[in-house]
């Protein structure tokens, strides 16, 4: 159903691209019309038809873009992003809970390792006696 809905709005799509392209514009620049005397249809009659067919054709893509936006939704009922996002920040993962074995200062050659001195945050103010 999907795919056979797909095609057929592509081919609307194609149809309505020929249709838009095809009508006179005020520039006259890629109108196919012809001012030919054996043209089948006035240029108003021309006119007429060419604007409602592509009334039909944009209704026709409207209401196939529709029906394809809700035979997608159906298939794919995985919920928005943002019930995604917290799902996952409520859940926690094995990279962020922490043992105390991980915590611990690393071992080398069997001596544990030392902790360097710990130094003063800001540089001594000089007093003034």
């Amino acid at each position: 159903m999907y795919t056979v809905l797909l095609v057929i709005h592509t081919l609307i799509t194609l149809a309505l691209i020929v249709i838009i392209l095809v009508q006179r514009s005020s520039a006259d620049g890629f109108g196919m019309s012809g001012n030919s005397s054996n043209s089948m249809l006035s240029g108003r009659s021309q006119a007429n038809l060419l604007t409602r067919t592509t009334a039909i054709l944009a209704a026709a893509f409207i209401s196939t873009s529709l029906i394809l936006g809700i035979l997608v939704s159906q298939q794919h009922k995985s919920g928005s992003i943002a019930e995604k996002v917290a799902e996952s920040a409520s859940v926690p993962t094995a990279a962020t809970t922490s043992t105390p074995e991980a915590t611990q200062a690393p071992v080398i050659n069997e001596k544990p390792v030392e902790k360097a001195a710990e130094k003063p945050v800001a540089p001594a103010v000089p007093q003034s006696e």
